[in-house]
């Protein structure tokens, strides 16, 4: 294992407008050097919608994604990794998909399996966990409502992830609490980025409320934004994965707790 750089950018979404927020990505970080970058969930078009049609202009098929282009750009100078998700088109449907990106182009993708009813009404849910070996660090793709169900984690942590990602859009105060048990269950780093400012829902602004954070295997909360823009980055030392110091005190070994259980993922 190793020491890796591991961090987030939580910024205000400019609502329609990809190129204005990939322009504020690249200006934020560049200097900047790290292993994995997390971004907020629909970081290129915002999140709010009325009708399905709206997504389309926002939509890329990932064979021949813009954005996945200009972020394997970003990529050869920060030396690392960078996931967040977008619309992505497949045939006829749609899907709120999380990219990972590195200099070589893209690694990775997941689709979003857990869907609030907001988002049925335009998006087809996935149905596979997604994990990736970045540079040593094996890192699992989740977004959003995803921390809500416990198997999905697990179903990541029995494929040998170092890392949770979890690219999310959020107003409320739950999904903030439900990070630090995730990571500590499995034993594992989790980096959670949501993003602020207000957009518009039938009409009525509603506010997100930030609160990125990054969690170790012990649960505990290494890093905390607030309801302000904030590029975070840290180290951490792999070596922690499996062997927190609070989990120890109860098992020594929780892996064989977790492989009590059989995990079947619907596809």
């Amino acid at each position: 294992m190793k020491n890796i750089r591991l961090g987030f950018f939580q910024y205000h979404v400019r609502w329609r407008d990809r190129d204005a927020n990939l322009s504020c990505i690249r200006e934020k970080i560049k200097g900047s050097v790290f292993d994995l970058l997390v971004l907020p969930e629909f970081f290129t078009s915002g999140y709010a919608f009325d009708l399905k049609d709206e997504l389309i202009p926002f939509s890329e098929d990932l064979k021949d994604s813009y954005t996945v282009k200009y972020l394997s750009e970003l990529m050869k100078d920060c030396g690392g990794y960078i996931t967040g998700t977008i619309p992505e088109s497949c045939g006829n449907r749609q899907y709120n998909t999380s990219i990972l990106v590195g200099a070589e182009g893209l690694v990775a993708s997941y689709r979003k399996i857990h869907l609030p009813d907001y988002e049925k009404r335009a998006f087809a849910a996935g149905s596979k966990a997604v994990s990736y070996n970045c540079n040593g660090a094996k890192v699992g793709l989740t977004i959003c409502f995803d921390a809500w169900f416990a198997p999905l984690s697990s179903q990541l942590k029995l494929e040998g992830v170092d890392v949770i990602c979890h690219s999310a859009c959020f107003g409320g105060k739950i999904t903030p609490t439900i990070i630090p048990v995730r990571a500590l269950e499995n034993q594992c780093f989790y980096v959670s980025c949501n993003r602020i400012g207000t957009e518009l829902f039938n009409g009525a602004p509603d506010s997100y409320r930030g609160e990125s954070q990054i969690v170790s295997p012990d649960g505990k909360i290494l890093v905390k934004a607030g309801s302000e823009e904030s590029l975070t980055i840290i180290d951490v030392d792999l070596s922690e994965v499996n062997k927190p110091a609070f989990g120890s005190l109860i098992s020594k070994d929780l892996m064989s707790e977790h492989a009590k259980y059989e995990i079947k993922m619907k596809q």
